[in-house]
């Protein structure tokens, strides 16, 4: 098989930390290195090998078509992508990851497929997210929020469905995407966002997320969220 790694490469992977792998220009697995095969439940993590997101015994196979386009994006641009995913795993339980796409290149510099690798959002990783959640919402680094991780602090209350609308938005989703994803209409959406604002006293929605932002609301994600299934790009 012309893309397949070699032995040293598989040891090298096996030694980093979070979920590493590649698959081929097809989305079929070449190789998942051993965390990644646990999370998924297959026996052995060399498992992966020759399957696609379709065929690995997790829920994660309701998002296989967006990990696919994913794929596809990364191949046909040859630029990375880092997806913020939320799943439940094989074990049951729910996990949220934040995994970096990148093409991956052979000796000519050719695509001929797509390295992922994953970092569990937990402890300090949080930070991160904050970082990329500044960046989709297109400020500069000049403009960028510190952020709070003290959440219990916040002054402007909110519900479930206004936190996950703002969450979303933060990210740089359209209404029109964020209604699918909630399940809603567009309008409902649009309802909600004025509704946001009046709460932070903000005269548009660029501003509500600056102001967000500035309050630490972009530090964590909304617990509702860590029980809905989302793969989602996040803007550099």
């Amino acid at each position: 098989m012309k893309d397949k790694v070699d032995p040293p490469l598989m040891h090298m992977f096996n030694q980093l930390p979070g979920c590493w792998g590649c698959k081929d220009k097809d989305s079929v697995f070449v190789y998942a290195n051993a965390e990644y095969g646990k999370i998924i439940g297959v026996d052995h993590h060399l498992d992966c090998i020759g399957r696609t997101d379709f065929d690995m015994p997790s829920p994660t196979v309701e998002c296989a078509d967006s990990f696919r386009e994913q794929d596809n994006l990364v191949i046909s641009t040859g630029n990375r992508v880092r997806v913020l995913d939320i799943h439940p795993y094989s074990d049951g339980s729910w996990r949220a990851h934040l995994f970096t796409k990148t093409p991956w290149k052979d000796e000519q510099n050719d695509v001929i497929g797509t390295i992922f690798s994953g970092v569990e959002l937990k402890d300090t990783a949080i930070l991160e997210v904050g970082h990329w959640i500044c960046r989709a919402a297109g400020l500069s680094n000049k403009e960028q929020a510190s952020f709070n991780l003290d959440i219990h602090n916040q002054p402007v209350s909110l519900n479930t469905r206004e936190s996950e609308v703002l969450f979303l938005l933060l990210y740089g989703k359209k209404p029109q995407y964020i209604a699918k994803v909630l399940n809603v209409s567009v309008k409902t959406v649009e309802n909600y966002v004025l509704r946001l604002r009046e709460k932070f006293n903000a005269n548009s929605k660029g501003e509500l997320l600056d102001l967000a932002l500035d309050l630490g609301f972009g530090s964590h994600i909304p617990e509702s969220m860590l029980k809905r299934q989302l793969s989602v790009i996040l803007k550099e």
